[in-house]
C-alpha cells in the first residue's frame, strides 16, 4: 500500500515508517540523527530536515541535543502515536521489496521467502532460513539491504548454486527438503520448476491427492 499519498510525501512516510517499525523491533536506541536517517532512507538532507520539523510541529516527534547533534525520537504520548503506529504495522510488508531486489538478476533461479517475515510482533521462530536463494549472489549487497529492508532484524538466510541443489534434491538431502517444506514457504521464483517437482513426489508419496485435469 502506497501511504505517501495519505501521508503527503513519500519522504514523511519513509521517516515515519522507520521510526515505528524500529520502535517495534526494539532498535530505536534513543533516537535518530538527520544524516543517520538520509543515509538509512535514501532520501535528500532537505528532505528530511524539513519532514522532521513538520514532525515535530504535529507533536509526532521530539527532539534533543547531544554532541552537537540534533536526535529525533517517536513521543510516545502523542495523542495519536497507537493510531499511526497500528498504520504501520498493518501495512508493513518487506516481501516486496526482497521481490524488487531479485527483479533483473538473470543469475538467480529461485527465490523463497517465508510469509512470516512479515509479523513483526511475533517471537523469534525456529524457520531454518528465512530466505533461501539459487544463484550467483553478492552477499555484501544482499546484506546491506537486509539491514535496511528490515531496520536491523535479523533475518537467516541461504545461498546455493543450482547444481549443488539439484545434486542435493536427487538425494533427497534432509537440509533442502526441510527448507522447502517449511509452512509458510513463498515462491517468488521459480524458473526451474521447484514447486511443480515437490507436488509431483507428494502425490506420488500419497501426501496429496492428484492434480485435477486441465479443462
Amino acid at each position: 500500500m502506497n501511504l505517501s499519498k495519505l501521508f503527503g510525501s513519500k519522504s514523511r512516510t519513509k521517516i515515519l515508517e522507520k521510526f515505528v517499525i524500529e520502535n517495534v523491533s526494539g532498535n530505536s536506541k534513543a533516537g535518530f540523527f538527520i544524516r543517520e536517517l538520509c543515509r538509512d532512507l535514501d532520501e535528500q538532507i532537505n528532505s528530511v530536515r524539513r519532514e522532521l520539523i513538520n514532525l515535530e510541529d504535529l507533536g509526532i516527534l521530539r527532539s534533543r541535543e547531544e554532541n552537537k547533534k540534533k536526535f529525533y525520537y517517536l513521543d510516545k504520548h502523542c495523542p495519536i502515536f497507537h493510531e499511526i503506529s497500528d498504520i504501520f504495522l498493518k501495512t508493513y510488508d518487506p516481501i516486496g521489496p526482497i521481490e524488487e531486489f531479485f527483479k533483473g538478476r538473470k543469475n538467480i533461479s529461485l527465490v523463497t521467502v517465508s510469509e512470516g517475515l512479515k509479523d513483526l510482533l511475533a517471537a523469534p521462530s525456529n524457520r531454518i532460513v528465512d530466505v533461501f536463494v539459487l544463484g550467483e549472489l553478492d552477499r555484501i549487497e544482499f546484506n546491506n539491504f537486509l539491514e535496511k529492508a528490515f531496520f536491523g532484524r535479523k533475518i537467516k538466510y541461504a545461498v546455493m548454486s543450482q547444481e549443488d541443489f539439484e545434486s542435493r534434491l536427487e538425494y533427497n538431502d534432509k537440509l533442502i527438503l526441510s527448507i522447502l517444506g517449511q509452512k509458510d514457504i513463498k515462491f517468488l521464483r521459480d524458473k526451474i520448476g521447484v514447486r511443480e517437482l515437490l507436488a509431483e513426489r507428494a502425490i506420488a508419496e500419497g501426501r496429496l491427492p492428484p492434480l485435477p485435469p486441465v479443462s
